[in-house]
């Protein structure tokens, strides 16, 4: 059994304080009762088995309303969804580099904007998630759940991928094994990189990923002036910049590279910015749709009503019930 609202159930703490008010009320009657006809018999005397039973059934009514609010849940229902649109995996580079802060506020902040951007702007669509510096992780299989995409968004850091280097090779082999196989939909990888310090073989990835139907798109993040590159601690705060024999070393974009791949990958290449990602995602609106496999999602049922019923039942026949004689 699942709860939706488990607070609501320390509402029934207060059961002790009401059997001890109640005890504590059929005494105090029963002492004034006797002070006031020393010991005769009373007109007002109470039907003690009614009253119980009354109090009880209020009790028993207080008990499943209680339960009820807390919503209880279970057993499973199947659902099962069926999207049609285009399968899209997002290939981010971690690397040093995206520290950079030629745009505001890093590369790498630029990069993860430009992945939501293209997701809302294309919703609807299945989206994946692979990190890379000088190696890639999948962190996100092809999801519709924009909500799940942006939580693996959100922990993109380089500190946590301490392989150095750019390997796109490598990023597209990764994308490139993550597609579902079955999906009729057509298949894109876009890359965000600044494509600097290029690292592994990009060609015969590039052409497996060709051999199998998929497109590369490629988005550069940077400015051609460049900017330092910031040295972090694991925590993730600058603590100085990267130099070489006391000068700071300069990362600058390399997007001859990353046009390059977009034109051998079938795709294209954009500059990071929000105007510029606009031909992207004509692109993908233009590519062809498929059904995407079932998804089953096993949802667990509320069954509150049950004990709401039952509750309003004890409450009524404890109404009903009458103390007096």
């Amino acid at each position: 059994m699942n709860w939706a609202k488990p607070g609501m159930l320390y509402l029934l703490f207060l059961i002790p304080i009401f059997v001890i008010v109640h005890v504590i009320r059929i005494l105090r009657r029963k002492r004034v009762i006797r002070k006031v006809f020393n010991g005769n018999p009373s007109p007002f005397e109470i039907n003690r088995p009614k009253e119980t039973a009354r109090f009880i059934l209020l009790l028993l009514s207080f008990i499943f309303m209680t339960i009820a609010s807390a919503r209880p849940r279970w057993g499973e229902k199947p659902e099962v969804k069926k999207g049609r649109g285009i399968d899209i995996i997002f290939c981010i580079d971690v690397s040093k580099s995206m520290l950079c802060e030629d745009v505001k506020p890093t590369r790498l902040d630029m990069a993860k904007l430009g992945a939501r951007v293209l997701a809302e702007e294309t919703a609807g669509n299945r989206f994946g998630l692979v990190a890379f510096a000088g190696d890639a992780y999948l962190l996100c299989p092809l999801t519709s759940d924009l909500g799940i995409l942006s939580m693996y968004l959100d922990i993109l850091k380089p500190e946590n991928f301490p392989v150095p280097g750019t390997n796109i090779g490598r990023a597209i082999d990764v994308a490139t094994d993550a597609f579902d196989k079955n999906s009729t939909a057509s298949k894109v990888i876009v890359i965000f990189s600044d494509g600097e310090n290029l690292t592994g073989a990009v060609e015969p990835a590039i052409k497996r990923a060709i051999s199998k139907g998929i497109r590369i798109f490629t988005i550069g993040v940077g400015t051609k002036d460049g900017a330092p590159v910031p040295e972090v601690d694991s925590l993730g705060n600058i603590r100085g910049y990267k130099k070489i024999n006391g000068k700071p070393v300069i990362s600058k974009p390399n997007p001859t590279l990353l046009m390059n791949i977009g034109l051998m990958g079938k795709g294209g290449y954009a500059g990071m910015n929000t105007s510029n990602l606009m031909p992207v995602i004509q692109a993908f609106k233009r590519l062809r749709k498929g059904e995407f496999g079932e998804e089953r999602y096993l949802d667990l049922q509320e069954k509150y009503h049950y004990f709401l019923i039952v509750a309003l039942v004890f409450l009524v026949a404890g109404i009903i019930i009458g103390e007096a004689k």
